[in-house]
């Protein structure tokens, strides 16, 4: 048997070729999402980039650990933090003073520090430029209290001055050198000035041992002093003094860490930990739709590779081959075609990997230096599904090919008599079941995450359209060729009956066409809707005058907020800062959005509904109001840890209506900020007197006059304005996002398109045979197979529509209680685009093989071997 498998797939190499490619690509780009994702992931394993001098870092808390189960079943699971807990008051210096004979010390602060032209947004002490590699650019080192160094790229030179947002306000510096660094870009001032700036928070102290010496202008690298065994010797000696340090300061409670060796990264700032997650959180749902794709498009290729050679396995079985020798002989090429697949989809998938990591970096989800990197054991999983994948695409239909019989061999129409079967039937049925919770959850349970439950959706029914296209096309195909039964001439008419008979092939060919619209349409639109649904619901909350945003940096220090309250006609000025908490979800910990304000200022600026308790009491540092969507009521104490993982327990005072700008975020007071991160406003929102609202001409005045008070670093802008901008920054986050989510997806099944129709047409040689002998002509013919890839497109765009006004009628009903208007936002353009290149695609795809078979002689075409 085995001798005849490999006979049979040298003799149908070419026949074979299209199983190959679908099987080989779908590899790839779930190999290329495996090793993008695990590069991701595996980041913080890397060497550090800022600690790569100092043999030890003593760091505060990165992350949070939680504890779940009891006895032998606890499992802890860990999160990093966006921020690092600041070291305890006083450590810095117990360490300097008891190891800093010993070892050289440097106490690491950040800042926050922004200004135009200049990369970063935090400010470093100068002595910290030693903890890591450096080149001069330009210039020098700070001297003087107004000195500060930029690091490279940036448009200011030595000698330059340069205003510069910190949280303290506004302060001109002079450029005194710009240096280059594989670090992330900073600024670096005084040792003094930037300890002032970070308002005393040390975020490191760095520790590197000094070499001993042993006699006069001479040292070792490996020992201490004689007669001094107490000195560290190495990294792990001098890690054990600073942890003796910590223990004799009571600071060993897991709020400071001591890092050596690859986990001193684990203590570095990390500008780029936000655009980590999303990265791993677009990657895994990249990963989860290339793998549905791969599957999709490779097992229906199978299924139909293996039903067009129907007549094939009926000589077979007239020869006396048994229906266990068939099933098996079909597995057997599966089992060959899939492993020489697999190996080589592994293998582009590999050399794919680097280019879309270079997307992520281009698209500003993933950090400058990232790329991804072969790890064998990421393969494995693409190499394994890819040869499952085969083996279970081909199980049906080779049991399918065993119960042939005999007489199949004298058929020669490609008509179906029986395209559903009960298996298909079930699986079809439980493909429809299984969308309808996760749409129910959507229309009962509305959230923005939630409407990330549409793509999964949107496969279950993808999978259903396909497996009940037999039933589905013959009147689709109908009602779509109606007007090619009014045409003369018989194209049109060989066309209808092509397309609604040869129903597996119609199905077949559709499938990838289904899938690339399907999912594009239903993901496009669902981004869509909810932004439009945001936006709708922003709206109707701001009731400020005008607001300020941030012209320079990430926001508006206290001295801003406190000058624009001086401005003349501004009656009040409310400043909300921008966050996140982590709240625990059972054995997880999970990111949620918080906003940090004072509650009572809030009324007259925003229109916050709340079910319980009041919005006044939002205040002091024990305090919070909770969205609609957490699990704690009024008066309970919230398990909150804020963004440098200092845990939080503050009393519940108000639980907030459910609002879609308001879901899944937490009100937390402006007091408890203080500390824990760098007190700025995302936004101010202003009440204007009545004179200063009153024209135009007015409130061009107060815009003035607040570029004035905030040195440049606020912009006053209206409501639309900003809320226009925001729009615009979200629809270029969620193109980008549906070029990570979509965009090798949408390749590959523009790929397979062309291939299952290449291979459709391909074993159409007979039928094109009998044709021509009737007295068609090519023309004909090649009019007849083009008319049918339109309507193949037209059976796949339909259903795509199908899958598209389902989900988002979905997610409408969802959300219409969460914001006042929810239109649905269908991309017509995008949407267009995609389902023009299918359409372009099968054409040529069906085209171009017919013609290169009409080319021989219709007489010798009806001799063409199968």
């Amino acid at each position: 048997m085995t001798g005849l498998v490999w006979h049979i797939v040298r003799a149908r190499m070419s026949s074979l070729l299209g199983t190959f490619l679908a099987l080989a690509l779908g590899v790839a780009l779930l190999a290329a999402m495996t090793l993008t994702l695990v590069s991701t992931v595996g980041g913080s394993g890397r060497a550090p980039r800022w600690y790569t001098a100092p043999d030890v870092v003593v760091a505060g808390a990165g992350k949070v650990s939680i504890t779940s189960g009891s006895g032998e079943d606890r499992e802890t699971s860990s999160t990093r933090t966006i921020r690092t807990r600041a070291l305890p008051a006083g450590l810095a210096d117990r360490l300097q003073a008891a190891l800093g004979g010993e070892a050289a010390v440097v106490v690491d602060v950040a800042g926050y520090a922004a200004a135009d032209g200049a990369p970063g947004d935090t400010v470093h002490p100068w002595s910290a430029a030693a903890l890591h590699p450096y080149s001069w650019v330009a210039g020098g080192a700070p001297r003087a209290a107004g000195d500060v160094v930029l690091s490279a790229p940036t448009g200011h030179r030595p000698g330059d001055r340069v205003t510069v947002a910190t949280a303290h306000g506004t302060r001109v510096f002079t450029v005194s050198g710009v240096l280059r660094t594989d670090a992330p870009g900073a600024f670096y001032a005084t040792d003094p000035v930037a300890m002032e700036l970070a308002d005393g928070r040390v975020t490191a102290v760095a520790l590197a041992v000094r070499p001993a010496t042993t006699g006069a202008g001479t040292s070792t690298s490996t020992g201490g002093a004689a007669g001094d065994p107490a000195r560290p010797r190495d990294a792990a000696a001098l890690a054990a003094a600073a942890r003796a340090v910590i223990h004799d300061a009571r600071a060993d409670d897991g709020s400071v860490r001591v890092l050596t060796g690859n986990s001193r990264r684990a203590g570095e700032p990390d500008p780029d930990g936000e655009r980590r997650t999303v990265a791993i959180a677009l990657l895994g749902t990249t990963t989860g739709l290339g793998g549905f794709v791969s599957v999709f498009v490779v097992a229906g290729t199978f299924a139909y590779a293996v039903a067009a050679r129907r007549r094939e396995f009926g000589l077979l079985r007239a020869a006396g081959a048994t229906p266990r020798q068939v099933f098996r002989l079909v597995l057997g090429e599966a089992l060959a075609v899939g492993l020489l697949a697999s190996l080589s989809g592994v293998l582009l998938g590999t050399l794919l990997a680097p280019a879309f990591a270079e997307v992520l970096v281009r698209t500003g989800f993933a950090p400058s230096d990232f790329t991804a990197h072969f790890v064998f054991w990421a393969v494995t999983p693409a190499f394994g599904t890819g040869l499952l994948v085969a083996l279970g695409g081909a199980w049906a239909a080779a049991w399918r090919a065993g119960r042939i019989r005999p007489v199949e061999a004298l058929r020669e129409a490609a008509v179906d008599r029986r395209a559903m079967t009960v298996g298909r039937t079930v699986i079809g049925l439980l493909a429809f079941g299984g969308s309808v919770p996760l749409i129910a959850v959507l229309m009962v349970s509305p959230s923005a995450s939630a409407v990330a439950l549409i793509i999964v959706a949107a496969m279950l029914l993808i999978v259903g359209f396909a497996l009940f296209a037999p039933l589905i096309i013959p009147p689709l195909a109908w009602l779509l060729t109606a007007p090619l039964a009014a045409s003369p001439g018989a194209v049109g008419l060989l066309a209808r009956h092509g397309a609604r008979g040869a129903v597996r092939r119609t199905a077949a060919t559709a499938a990838p066409i289904l899938v690339t619209l399907g999912i594009a349409g239903a993901t496009l639109t669902g981004f869509g809707t909810l932004q439009a649904a945001t936006d709708s619901a922003a709206r109707d909350q701001i009731t400020a005058d005008a607001l300020v945003v941030p012209a320079v940096g990430a926001g508006l220090p206290d001295a801003a907020v406190q000058a624009l309250r001086a401005v003349p006609g501004v009656r009040a000025a409310v400043p909300v800062g921008d966050a996140s908490v982590y709240v625990r979800d059972d054995e997880d910990l999970e990111p949620w959005a918080a906003r940090y304000a004072t509650g009572a200022d809030l009324a007259g600026m925003l229109d916050i509904p709340v079910t319980a308790g009041r919005l006044a009491d939002l205040t002091g540092t024990d305090t919070v109001a909770v969205p609609a969507g957490s699990r704690w009521k009024l008066g309970e104490r919230a398990e909150l840890w804020l963004a440098d993982s200092t845990p939080a327990r503050p009393r519940v005072v108000a639980v907030l209506d459910r609002r879609l700008d308001l879901d899944e975020t937490f009100l937390l007071p402006a007091a408890l900020r203080t500390g824990h991160e760098p007190a700025l406003a995302t936004v101010v929102y202003l009440r204007l007197t009545p004179e200063a609202a009153r024209s135009a001409a007015d409130r061009a005045g107060v815009a003035a006059a607040v570029a004035t008070a905030t040195g440049g670093v606020g912009k006053t802008v209206g409501t639309d304005e900003y809320l226009s901008a925001a729009n615009a920054e979200q629809a270029r986050a969620n193109r980008q996002a549906s070029v990570v989510v979509l965009g090798m997806a949408l390749v590959y099944t523009a790929i397979a398109i062309a291939n299952t129709l290449v291979m459709a047409t391909r074993d159409r040689t007979r039928e094109f045979a009998t044709v021509r002998l009737a007295g068609a002509t090519r023309r004909q013919v090649l009019a007849v197979v083009g008319t049918e890839a339109v309507v193949v497109t037209g059976v796949g765009a339909a259903l795509a529509a199908a899958v598209t006004g389902i989900t988002a009628w979905g997610a409408q009903y969802g959300l219409a209680d969460l914001a006042p208007s929810v239109p649905i936002v269908i991309p017509w353009g995008p949407l267009g685009a995609i389902a023009a290149t299918c359409l372009a695609i099968a054409l040529l795809a069906s085209v171009i093989p017919a013609s290169l078979l009409l080319r021989r002689d219709p007489a010798d075409l009806a001799a063409v071997q199968e």
